[in-house]
Order: structure tokens, then sequence, then C-alpha cells
């Protein structure tokens, strides 16, 4: 539909009213005599509608059949246009010249998207295609999307797939990450389970091999909990790899009263602005320098798609020599400080059995501690060495 627009607007069309008559027999007509009328809209005594210049020049005839009157209200397209403005060449040129930039800028790159990825980031994948010619500014002719995304899976091991598509003045960049095989324990070498902490047992899930402990028995790190040795009736022994579980109960302690309350703070802040252009930045102010330098790239987009134009800003910042946390604050830090030993704790937990929290001061100052029973597997595979001399 959008391509009939422009090609009307570039050979020019007409809207006109035709009125008295029969208005039926003048479209008749005009359908007879194969002149196109489009945007047809029928008022209480005259008709409006729109057609072409060489259909206007020949409707006159079907309008005196049809004793209908006809008249022009407004011309449209590049032919008016042209010629309305022919004496002001400075607009025509203008024109001209606007149109070739806008060819100019289709025929390159404004944006680049990336999907799929998932442990490699969008700048690692953005600069792999840069190194191979896909970047903003480069024209559509020059890239080679084939060889680009060969290139790039030769380059970045870590993808099994890559493609480049271009959408208009955009290029669509999609990867697909290799999947790492899953970790299999090796059952080909015969292997005891022992202990990697002290504790106390609360569940035994022996798969393979002779469980050596039970329910209630107090271990300790490097006891046998699971062996690998199993015994025939004829009194034979075989050698296997021990596979199975040990549930323990473990005590685990959480102490916030050895903190160091020294910091430092920020100081001496630096920012600078650059216009971004079509992949190309243009600083303005004096550069910020590198220690703690950050940037930020902040474009214009229209919804979907960011555009080759932004603002990148800068920071950076020095540091002061170390300062002592004021003392009001420091219960709050130890709070702090308690809440990520405690997170540990529970994400390295089957459960929490049983918990002790204490609260001391000293100096004014509030300090937290606290005892944990947990639940844990604390089995550990252990090779069985076996002497063959």
């Amino acid at each position: 539909m959008i391509i009939i627009r422009i090609l009307r607007f570039l050979r020019g069309y007409v809207s006109f009213t035709a009125s008295g008559g029969f208005i039926e027999r003048f479209v008749n007509l005009c359908t007879k005599n194969r002149i196109p009328l489009w945007n047809l809209k029928r008022k209480e005594d005259y008709l409006r509608a729109d057609t072409t210049v060489k259909g206007y020049k020949i409707i006159r005839e079907s309008a005196k059949r049809s004793g209908v009157r006809v008249s022009i209200t407004k011309k449209h397209g590049l032919p008016f246009f042209m010629r309305a403005y022919r004496k002001r060449a400075g607009i025509l040129i203008g024109f001209g010249f606007a149109c070739l930039l806008v060819a100019f800028l289709s025929s390159m790159i404004w944006s680049i998207s990336v999907s799929g990825n998932i442990e490699l980031t969008d700048e690692q994948i953005l600069e792999a295609f840069y190194e191979n010619g896909v970047r903003i500014g480069e024209f559509k002719a020059k890239i080679d999307c084939e060889e680009a995304a060969y290139n790039v899976t030769r380059a970045l091991p870590s993808l099994s797939f890559a493609s480049v598509n271009i959408i208009g003045s955009r290029a669509e960049i999609v990867v697909n990450e290799r999947s790492e095989k899953p970790s299999f324990p090796d059952n080909s070498k015969p292997c005891n389970i022992i202990s990697a902490e002290n504790g106390t047992v609360v569940s035994i899930e022996a798969n393979i091999g002779r469980a050596e402990i039970e329910v209630g028995d107090a271990v300790v790190k490097g006891d046998l909990l699971i062996s690998g040795i199993t015994e025939n009736a004829d009194g034979s022994e075989n050698l296997m790899a021990a596979r199975g579980k040990v549930f323990a109960s473990v005590r685990k302690k959480i102490n916030t009263n050895n903190l160091d309350f020294s910091f430092r703070t920020q100081k001496a802040e630096k920012n600078r602005r650059l216009v971004y252009i079509l992949g190309v930045e243009i600083p303005v102010g004096p550069p910020v320098g590198e220690k703690n330098a950050s940037r930020f790239i902040q474009k214009l987009t229209n919804g979907e798609i960011e555009l080759p134009l932004g603002i990148v800003k800068e920071h950076s910042y020095e540091l002061s020599d170390k300062v002592t946390l004021p003392e009001e604050y420091r219960p709050l830090y130890c709070a702090k400080a308690y809440c990520e030993n405690y997170r540990d704790i529970f994400l390295q937990s089957e459960e929490i059995i049983s918990q002790l929290v204490t609260e001391n001061k000293n100096n004014g100052i509030t300090y937290f501690s606290g005892e944990y029973q947990v639940k844990k597997d604390i089995g550990v595979r252990k090779a069985i060495l076996v002497d063959i001399s």
C-alpha cells in the first residue's frame, strides 16, 4: 500500500468534485473508460474523489455524457510541487540534497542489537563483530554477513552459532552459546565417601557401597562414611565407586566483633560529556582521567530501535585516605556483616535445625554472634589406592 502511495506522489494526482447530473452513471462511465478513482466520498449533492493527472484529462467526456460538472479542488504530488517552486532553485536544490542524504544514510548501519547470549555480554559480542566489519556507521554493501559470523564463532569458542541479519539500517546479531556437558562422577575408579566436616549423622543414602556409620553417630573430618569395598559371601572383596549422600547436623558460628571500621571516601569528582554520532564520539570538555573511571552511553530511541545518536557520560573520582566509621553507624554495619554471613550459611545448608543469636556490647557498640546447627551433605569422594605389585 505504501508503494502505491509513493508512486502516486511521484506521478502526481488531483482531487476533484463532481456535482449535478447522474453521479452513479458518471462513476460507471469512468470505470468503463478505465479512469482510476479512489477515496470516493458521496455527499448530499456532490461526489468527491481522487484520480491521476492522465485520468482527469479524459474525464470530461464521461462527465458530459452523465450531465455532471467536475472541478479540481487540490493538486498533489512531486510534479505540482516542482512546478510551484520552479523559480526558487534553492528549495529544489535543498530537496534534492535531502533525498540524496536520506539515500546515503539508508545505506549505512544505524543500530545493532544482540540476542541469544547468556554468559557472554553484549559488549564482548559487539567487539568481536566490530573487528569483522559489523559496526555502526559501516556501509551495508561492505559487510559480509556470513564471513563475519564465521570469524566470530572461531574467535569466541563458547559460541556454537552466530548470524547477522540486516533489516533496513539495523543489524540483528543472533547467537547461540554452547551448553556445557553435565559433569558426572567417574565411576570407573574405586573410591570411598568420607566426611568433609565434623557433625552428627542425620540421614544416610548409600546407593552404591556399604555404610560404615549409623544415624546419630558423631563423625569428624576424614572419617569413612560409605565404603567402596564390599565383601562377597565367599569372603572375597569387590572394589567399586561408592555413591550416596550422608546428611549431618553441622555446627556453624557467626562472629562480628573483629570488624574493620576504616573506609575510604570519594573525593574530586570529574565529569565529561561526549556527543555520539554514527559511532564517532566528539568530546565536550577536558578528559576525566583513568582513575576509577566509568562511562555510560545514552542513545536516542524510537521505543524499539536505538538510533546512532546520543550522549556519552564519563565519570571519574579519587579516594581519600582511610577514615574511621562514626560510632553511631557501627551497629548498623555489624548487622549488615552478620546478615551476609547468615546468607552464606543459609545457601550452603539444606535446613537450619536450630539457631541461637546473642547481642553483645563493647564500648557502647553492639555486636552480634550466632550459633547454628544446619543440615548438609558432608560426604566427599576419595579414591581407593590399590597396590598391584
